[in-house]
C-alpha cells in the first residue's frame, strides 16, 4: 500500500506541489489579511478615540467661551451705560419745572423698564408726538393758558409783582425738545453699540480660548507620548510650543484693550453713523416695523462706508507704540516679560485671523443675526394692524334689462380688501423699548442675545477653524 501511495505521489508530484503552494499561499494571505484588518481596526479605534477626545475638549472649550463672555460683559456694560447715559437725560427732563395738575383720564402713558426708571411717552406736544402735525413743542389751547400735555400753567409771579404769561415758558419747552432729540440719538446709538460690542467680544474670546485650547491640547499630547518614549505619535507640520502659564495669562489679558479702549473707538464711529442717519427723523414721525428695520440697515451701511471693518484690528488689539505703551502702563506690565517668542507668535496669528475674510464674514453675520433678533423683539411694540374689511356678497349676474354694476366701486372694494395696512408707532414711543433692548443685550439674565450669537453656525465654524488650524503656536 505504501508502494502504491509513493508511486501516486511520484506520478502527481507536480500537481501536488502546485496544490500545496496554492494552499500555503492562501493560508499565508489569509493570516496576513486578518492581521491587517486587526491593525486597521486598532488604528481606526485610536483615531476615533482621539477625535472624540478632541470633540469633547472642543465642546468644553466653547462652554468656557460662553462663561468667559458672561463674566466680561458686566465690565463692558458698566462703561457703555455710563458713557451713553440715556437715564441721565430722562432725569434731566424730569427736573424741568412742570406745574402740578390733577390727573386726567387718558393722560400720559408711562412705561416701566429695568432699573426702576419710568419713561414718560405721552402723546403730548411737549414730546413732539401730536397727531395734529404740529412741530415738537407746546401748543396753546383756545384759552391761551395751557402748557405741556394740556396741563394748565399757573402764572409765575415776578419780582415787580406782575405775573408772567405762558410765553415765558417758551425757552423751557425748546430745551425739552432738545433733550428728547438727544434721547432719540443716544437710544439708537447705545443699542447699536451693544450689538457691535457683544459681537466683537464674542468673536474675540472664541479666538483667544480656541488658540490657547489647541496649544494646550498639543502640549499635553506631545508631553504624554514623549514621557512614554512612544514613537507612534506624529504631528503634522512643525510644532514648537510649551505654552507657559504666564504666556497664556498675558495672551488672554489682551481682551482688556477692547473692554477699556477699543470699544470707545467703536462708540465714536457708531455715534457718528447714528447721528447721521437718525438726526433728521422727527420725534412725531410714525413708522412701520419695516421702516424701523430700514433705519437700522442705514446705520449698518453708514458704518461699512466709514471703514469700520478695516479698523477692527485696532479696536481689538493694542497695535502701535503708543497703544502698546498705554496697555502695558495701565496693567503694570513690563514689555520684556510680556512679549516672549510664544506670545508674539500667538499675537501675530490672532492678528492674521482678525484681518482674514472669514472673520469679516462671521462678523457681518453676527451683526445681522443680533439685529434680526432686536427687530423681532421690537415687533411687540407695534400693535396688530386693523382687520381688513370683509368682502361683500358677490354681485348677481347681470341680465337683460338690469343696470350694469358700478365697476369703480368694485375695484375700490377689491383694493381695500387686498391691501393689509401696516401698524405705525410714533418714534418717541419706541425710544424706551429701544434703549431697554440695548440694556438687555448687555445685561440680560438669561442673555438670549449672547446665547444666539454664540451658538450661531458661523461662530462655531470659526472656532473650529482656529482650534484645528496647523502651526498655531509657531
Amino acid at each position: 500500500m505504501l508502494d502504491g501511495a509513493w508511486s501516486f505521489v511520484r506520478r502527481h508530484q507536480r500537481k501536488l506541489a502546485i496544490t500545496a503552494g496554492v494552499v500555503g499561499g492562501l493560508y499565508y494571505s489569509g493570516r496576513l489579511l486578518v492581521n491587517r484588518v486587526v491593525e486597521m481596526q486598532t488604528v481606526a479605534a485610536k483615531e476615533r478615540t482621539s477625535k472624540e477626545n478632541i470633540r469633547r475638549r472642543f465642546d468644553q472649550n466653547q462652554r468656557d467661551c460662553l462663561f468667559t463672555i458672561m463674566s466680561l460683559l458686566p465690565e463692558l456694560s458698566e462703561q457703555v451705560l455710563r458713557e451713553v447715559d440715556v437715564e441721565r437725560l430722562i432725569t434731566e427732563l424730569r427736573t424741568i419745572h412742570r406745574p402740578q395738575a390733577s390727573p386726567r383720564p387718558g393722560g400720559n402713558s408711562e412705561e416701566k423698564w429695568e432699573g426702576g426708571n419710568t419713561w414718560s411717552v405721552s402723546k403730548s406736544p411737549s414730546v413732539g408726538v401730536t397727531d395734529g402735525g404740529s412741530e415738537p413743542g407746546a401748543e396753546p389751547s383756545s384759552d391761551g393758558n395751557t402748557g405741556n400735555a394740556g396741563t394748565p400753567v399757573q402764572p409765575t409771579p415776578r419780582e415787580d409783582g406782575t405775573q408772567t404769561d405762558g410765553a415765558a415758558e417758551e425757552p423751557q419747552r425748546r430745551s425739552k425738545v432738545e433733550i428728547w432729540e438727544e434721547i432719540k440719538i443716544q437710544s439708537f446709538a447705545r443699542t447699536m453699540i451693544a450689538v457691535y460690542a457683544e459681537s466683537l467680544l464674542t468673536m474675540l474670546v472664541h479666538i483667544q480660548l480656541n488658540m490657547v485650547g489647541r496649544s494646550t491640547y498639543l502640549d499635553s499630547v506631545v508631553g504624554k507620548f514623549a514621557d512614554a518614549n512612544d514613537s507612534d505619535v506624529s504631528l503634522e507640520g512643525r510644532y514648537e510650543s510649551r505654552l507657559s502659564s504666564t504666556d497664556e495669562q498675558n495672551f488672554l489679558m489682551l481682551s482688556w484693550w477692547f473692554l477699556n479702549r477699543g470699544w470707545r473707538q467703536l462708540m465714536t464711529q457708531i455715534s457718528e453713523a447714528t447721528n447721521h442717519c437718525i438726526r433728521q427723523l422727527p420725534l412725531k414721525e410714525r413708522v412701520t416695523h419695516r421702516e424701523l428695520a430700514a433705519l437700522f440697515s442705514g446705520i449698518h451701511l453708514r458704518l461699512r462706508e466709514n471703514g469700520l471693518v478695516q479698523s477692527l484690528t485696532t479696536v481689538l488689539l493694542p497695535l502701535g507704540d503708543e497703544n502698546v505703551a498705554d496697555y502695558l502702563a495701565s496693567n503694570r506690565l513690563a514689555a520684556d516679560q510680556v512679549f516672549t517668542p510664544v506670545f508674539v507668535r500667538l499675537l501675530d496669528q490672532m492678528r492674521d485671523v482678525i484681518e482674514s475674510t472669514d472673520f469679516i464674514y462671521v462678523f457681518n453675520s453676527c451683526i445681522d443675526r443680533l439685529t434680526a433678533q432686536l427687530l423681532e423683539s421690537l415687533q411687540e411694540s407695534f400693535p396688530e394692524p386693523l382687520p381688513v374689511p370683509a368682502p361683500r356678497a358677490p354681485l348677481p349676474p347681470t341680465v337683460e334689462g338690469e343696470t350694469v354694476p358700478d365697476l369703480e366701486g368694485v375695484v375700490r372694494e377689491f383694493e381695500e380688501f387686498s391691501v393689509s395696512p401696516e401698524s405705525r408707532v410714533v418714534i418717541v414711543q419706541l425710544l424706551p423699548r429701544i434703549a431697554r433692548e440695548g440694556h438687555q443685550i448687555l445685561n440680560g439674565v438669561p442673555n438670549h442675545y449672547l446665547e444666539n450669537v454664540s451658538a450661531s453656525r458661523e461662530v462655531q465654524a470659526l472656532s473650529a477653524a482656529v482650534y484645528t488650524a496647523e502651526n498655531v503656536a509657531q
